[in-house]
C-alpha cells in the first residue's frame, strides 16, 4: 500500500510514523513542496491537500483529513466512476478546543489582557482593575452547537456553576433565527462551535449581536464564516464592555488592515486552539489505527458522506 502524507512533518514524527507503520506500507511524506508527483500512484493520502489532485490519482481509494472541517472538500464534484472514502478526525480537537475557549473567557472575566498590557507598561493598577474582575459562577451560558465541543465545554463548566443552556440544528428548525436571538439576549456568554454550512453562514449577523446584553462575551471556537465580521466590529466598537474571542476568523491569517487586529475587546487566538505538544504524534495514532483497519479489511471509522 502507497500512503501519502501531505501535513509536513519534522524527522522525528516522520520516524515515529515510519516506526508505527506496518511494513506493508510505503510512506510518501511531503517534503513541504507539495509537488502531485508524490502522490500520484498512492492508494491512501493523508490531509487537506488540493482537490484538483483527485482525478489524476488514479489508484486513490482513501482519503484521511487532518482535521475535524471538511471545507477544502465541501464543493469538489467526486468522481462517479470511482468509490474515494473520506475520514476526518472527529473528537480529536474536542478537549483542547474546549480547554481553549474556557482559558479565553477566564482571561476576560479575571481581566487578563488587561493586566498583561500594565505589566507591559510597567503600571500598577490594582485598585482600578480589582472591582471589575467578574466571577463565572451563575453566570447564564448559552452553547451554539451541541457536538463533541459543546458537550465538553458543558462539562468544563458544570463545576464553575453557570447555568447553561444549548442552541442546535433542531432549535434552529423549531424556532428559527428568533429563537437564537431569544437565547442569546438572555446570555452572559455564548460560545459558537458549529460548522461552517450554507444555513450557518453568518448566522451571528448585525441582528445577533445587537440581541447580545451589554457585557456579554462572544467565543467563537467552530468555524470563522458563521459569522458577519463587520457587524461583530460595530458591536465592539459601539459597546466597550462587550468582548469577542475569536480562535476562528474568515481570512486565516487576517488581513492587516482588518480591524480585529486592533479593537482592544477583540482578542484573537489565531486558530491554535486545537494545538498540544503531541497533537501530531496523536494525527498519527489515529492515521495508524486507520491504516490498519484497511489492511485487516475492516470498516475505517469517522467516515464522511458528502
Amino acid at each position: 500500500m502507497k500512503l501519502y502524507i501531505h501535513p509536513v512533518l519534522n524527522n522525528d514524527e516522520k520516524a515515529y510514523f515510519s516506526d508505527q507503520a506496518d511494513a506493508r506500507v510505503e510512506l510518501i511524506f511531503n517534503d513541504g513542496t507539495n509537488e502531485f508527483s508524490r502522490c500520484q500512484h498512492c492508494e491512501v493520502a493523508i490531509g487537506n491537500f488540493d482537490t484538483d489532485w483527485i482525478e489524476r490519482m488514479g489508484n486513490l481509494t482513501t482519503i484521511l483529513l487532518d482535521s475535524v472541517g471538511t471545507d477544502n472538500f465541501n464543493n469538489f464534484q467526486w468522481p462517479s466512476e470511482r468509490k474515494i472514502s473520506v475520514h476526518n478526525l472527529n473528537d480529536f480537537f474536542s478537549v483542547p478546543v474546549a480547554e481553549e475557549a474556557l482559558a479565553s473567557v477566564l482571561s476576560v472575566y479575571r481581566q487578563l489582557p488587561a493586566l498583561r498590557e500594565a505589566q507591559r507598561q510597567g503600571r500598577w493598577i490594582k485598585d482600578e482593575l480589582r472591582p471589575l474582575k467578574r466571577l463565572m459562577s451563575g453566570e447564564k451560558v448559552l452553547l451554539v452547537g451541541y457536538g463533541n465541543i459543546g458537550q465538553r465545554l458543558e462539562q468544563l463548566l458544570t463545576v464553575f456553576n453557570c447555568q447553561i443552556t444549548t442552541f442546535n440544528k433542531q432549535d434552529m428548525e423549531l424556532g428559527g433565527k428568533e429563537n437564537l436571538i431569544r437565547k442569546v439576549s438572555e446570555s452572559d456568554i455564548i460560545f459558537s462551535t458549529i460548522p461552517a454550512t450554507p444555513e450557518t453562514h453568518e448566522i451571528f449577523n448585525r441582528e445577533v449581536f445587537s440581541a447580545m446584553p451589554k457585557g456579554a462575551t462572544f467565543l467563537n471556537v467552530g468555524r470563522g464564516q458563521v459569522v458577519d465580521e463587520f457587524a461583530l466590529c460595530d458591536k465592539a466598537k459601539a459597546d466597550s464592555s462587550f468582548n469577542a474571542c475569536l480562535d476562528v476568523t474568515v481570512q486565516e491569517p487576517i488581513n492587516q488592515d482588518s480591524e480585529l487586529w486592533q479593537l482592544p475587546n477583540i482578542h484573537l487566538t489565531q486558530h491554535t486552539g486545537g494545538g498540544s505538544l503531541d497533537e501530531n504524534y496523536k494525527k498519527i495514532d489515529s492515521y495508524i489505527s486507520q491504516i490498519n483497519r484497511l489492511l485487516s479489511s475492516e470498516p475505517l471509522i469517522n467516515t464522511i458522506q458528502f
